[in-house]
């Protein structure tokens, strides 16, 4: 018997959720609205409404993809009457998600995709997880990152061994102040946890929760978010990691660089590349590094983040998986990375 179509609503309609899949650059689908309509979204996924306290981004919605959408008065969202739906994926502004998280799980959703930060802080965070189990809530976050197959076949090389022992990661997130959308906001929550909250999802992700030692935050003026973040860590296994994270460039930068003791890994929004050690053609007696593609690195065009998570919270939804990604607990130790950095800047 084929599995019954699970009934979702998207809370939310803006960039990550409608507007990107616009993006003629972005590979498709690039938002949530793009999965659920594609064909593979179609066969799995029924789409009952869209919700927004912005009227203009319901028109805009309704005129992209001509499926309905329920205009939220602001600050009235406990009082709507949801569907009775399978599926609530949020995709507001950063501030609103644990509010609107709790009013789905009271309401009986029990199955949650929630755009990162899941909360604003690990207090926050650790309230909805309470609020979940109590009602046997499933909670996934979007750090799609996890479920992208460049990303994964570098963990699963790392596990295996053959990209040898990490030693160290340099990971940076620069951004533009130009045109920062709500990274650079109170409601944005700055540039770290924003925006590098990707960054330490994928080290928490590689080599587990790390122990801070060093952080300086710059602010152009008390009481507004930071400009640039920057952290020294080290993990029990003794792996050094650098965090930079930072507005004020005319570009924008996602990069791992990742050192073991025979490779260099570099996994950027520019693409990945790998290097290993072999004997030296500059010095005599000395290895070097030197650029190669690896067996079975996945081919661009077979490589789609969005559709991962989707098929993964389809899997779990019909009982074909038990295990999920990124857990709240993962997510909560991700927000503690984050406010060590916040406590002890200096």
């Amino acid at each position: 018997m084929k599995p019954t179509k699970i009934k979702t609503i998207l809370i939310g309609l803006g960039r990550i959720a409608s507007k990107l899949e616009k993006d003629p650059y972005r590979k498709k689908p690039c938002t949530h609205m793009g999965v659920l309509m594609s064909s593979w979204g179609k066969a799995h996924f029924e789409f009952v409404s869209g919700f927004d306290s912005n009227p203009e981004a319901c028109e805009l919605f309704q005129n992209q993809w001509k499926q309905p959408t329920v205009n939220i008065p602001n600050g009235l969202f406990q009082k709507l009457n949801l569907p009775t739906v399978n599926l609530a994926i949020i995709a507001t502004p950063s501030h609103t998600h644990e509010g609107i998280a709790k009013e789905c799980i009271k309401m009986g959703i029990r199955h949650l995709l929630i755009e990162k930060p899941v909360a604003m802080s690990s207090k926050g965070a650790k309230t909805l997880e309470q609020l979940s189990k109590s009602n046997q809530t499933k909670i996934w976050i979007n750090h799609e990152r996890r479920y992208h197959p460049s990303y994964l076949f570098v963990r699963d090389e790392l596990k295996k061994g053959n990209f040898g022992q990490i030693k160290s990661i340099r990971a940076s997130v620069f951004t533009s102040a130009k045109n920062p959308g709500i990274a650079f906001s109170k409601s944005g929550g700055g540039p770290l946890l924003h925006d590098g909250t990707h960054a330490l999802d994928l080290i928490h992700w590689l080599v587990g929760k790390p122990k801070l030692v060093h952080a300086k935050m710059e602010r152009p003026k008390k009481g507004i978010v930071e400009t640039r973040a920057s952290a020294y860590f080290f993990t029990n296994s003794n792996i050094q990691i650098t965090l930079d994270v930072s507005g004020g460039r005319e570009y924008f930068q996602f990069e791992l660089d990742i050192h073991t003791n025979s490779h260099r890994i570099i996994c950027s929004n520019d693409g990945f590349q790998f290097f290993q050690s072999v004997p030296s053609k500059l010095y005599k007696g000395f290895q070097s590094l030197e650029l190669y593609n690896p067996k079975g690195f996945p081919k661009p065009e077979t490589s789609n983040a969005f559709l991962g998570i989707y098929k993964e919270i389809k899997e779990v939804i019909h009982g074909e998986k038990s295990t999920m990604e990124g857990t709240l607990s993962e997510n909560i130790q991700i927000l503690e990375s984050i406010e060590s950095i916040y406590r002890n800047k200096k």
